[in-house]
């Protein structure tokens, strides 16, 4: 009988592999490095939990974690038990796994991950040494497993990089969903857009039923079904997010298909981008349940939503936004949110890690705020720059330094300002979650 792992010892396994084949793996595309074989050896060898569940395959380059969200919460608001795997998670593992919104809890992964764990190592430990059973693998077969347990009626999943090679990518999916598609991975994907959405088109397989493709720029979506021939599919791409406007409740915008307008929704989330998730997951839905939609359940599924840390707000009196902005170009993207709200002042606590581009970040955060505050969370594995400050004073002189993030946020709630943005990792959002008492282990359906 196995002895019961740690949670620890769990999430150590999940990336046992990886990291035993990590010093051997060629510099090269998914398609010569990744062998998602291997993940449907491990789902077949526990069972095949898989087989027969209705599945969603979400992919894309932009929005693919929050239009997953909003699928599956979407789905639950009309009567479905959803399952819903996504990545990364905030500040607990387990929130890549979730059914109705709850994470697995922690016993349960450790109890699935000690069942399952012969098997990852027989499997594992018979590769040569550039090949490796992926994280994201492992973790699908949890899900798989929880999600049967559980009895789900559906499962929406997010996929990891690309798609074609991406583990998920062995679910029988009778939908593919694909938000937009940008230049990214490149080493790993290809060096154009072509070749991008290339591994992206590749979760349309023969047993898919319906492709949703949400709002491209600089893509040609004829040409997109032309490279990979799938006439005999269904593609949805005649519906669109509408009159959309920001304000400090969140984002208001109307979505049309073909079957019906559904006006007047809001989000608490920010930005043009969720109005176009929002559209995205209402034709998904429409397609998944083959009609139109209960305007009332639309309403209210959008109205209280929740996404953690994704140009969330999360407070009114006064407004706290959070965002994972870890690079100038997400920064650029919450100055235009800044500027379309209006406020008569901001105060910035940037909590950037230094090995993203904390400098993007700052001058960015520093052309629309009134004060700047470099900041770290309490408990990260990440390293936060020493330099901060000093770059940061370049543009505001009163920049100050205030660890940990606990007192730089009382700090900033003292000082009142119309507007506090916390802008970081994924750990200090996930942090500021906690410390604003917000729970992440149960985000509602």
């Amino acid at each position: 009988m196995n002895k019961m792992m740690s949670m620890h010892e769990a999430e150590a396994l999940v990336y046992r592999s990886f990291l035993k084949a990590e010093p051997y793996i060629p510099q090269a595309d998914d398609a010569v490095t990744r062998d998602i074989a291997l993940t449907r050896r491990l789902l077949d060898a526990i069972g095949s939990p898989d087989e027969g569940m209705p599945t969603v395959l979400v992919t894309g380059s932009k929005g693919k974690g929050s239009t997953s969200r909003l699928i599956s919460s979407l789905l639950s608001h009309h009567g479905y038990r959803v399952g819903l795997f996504t990545s990364p998670h905030l500040v607990s593992f387990t929130e890549r796994i979730r059914v109705e919104g709850r994470a697995i809890p922690e016993i349960d992964f450790v109890r699935l991950m000690t069942q399952i764990r012969p098997f990852i190592l027989e499997i594992s430990d018979q590769l040569p040494k550039s090949k490796y059973l992926g994280p994201i693998g492992i973790n699908l077969a949890i899900a798989m497993l929880y999600f049967k347990e559980q009895k789900t009626d559906i499962v929406v999943i997010e996929c990891g990089r690309g798609g074609r090679f991406d583990d998920t990518n062995v679910l029988a999916n009778s939908w593919a969903v694909i938000t937009p598609i940008m230049t990214e991975h490149k080493a790993q994907l290809g060096p154009t857009l072509k070749h991008i959405a290339w591994h992206k088109l590749g979760i349309v397989k023969a047993m898919t039923q319906q492709v949703i493709i949400g709002r491209q720029k600089g893509l040609n979506l004829g040409e997109m079904k032309a490279w990979e021939d799938k006439q005999v599919h269904a593609f949805n791409i005649a519906f669109s997010a509408q009159n959309i406007r920001m304000t400090a409740e969140g984002t208001r915008f109307d979505v049309h298909t073909k079957l019906k307008p559904y006006p007047h929704l809001r989000l608490p989330l920010l930005g043009d981008f969720q109005a176009d998730n929002a559209a995205v997951a209402i034709q998904t839905v429409e397609a998944i349940t083959g009609g139109k939609l209960d305007d009332y359940r639309v309403k209210a599924c959008f109205r209280s939503v929740q996404w953690p840390g994704r140009c969330e707000i999360v407070c009114r009196q006064p407004t706290i936004i959070l965002d994972g902005a870890i690079h100038r170009e997400s920064a650029e993207y919450l100055k235009r949110i800044v500027h379309a709200l209006h406020p008569a002042s901001v105060m910035t606590l940037i909590a950037v890690s230094e090995d993203k581009d904390y400098p993007g970040v700052i001058a960015v955060c520093a052309s629309f705020s009134t004060a700047l505050i470099v900041t770290a969370p309490e408990h990260s594995h990440k390293q936060f720059p020493k330099t901060a400050l000093a770059v940061a004073k370049r543009y505001h002189a009163t920049s100050q330094e205030i660890l940990p993030l606990q007192r730089a946020l009382s700090y900033a709630k003292a000082e009142a300002p119309e507007l506090i943005l916390i802008v970081g990792t994924q750990t200090a959002v996930g942090e500021a979650k906690l410390l604003l008492g917000h729970s992440l282990r149960n985000i509602g359906r």
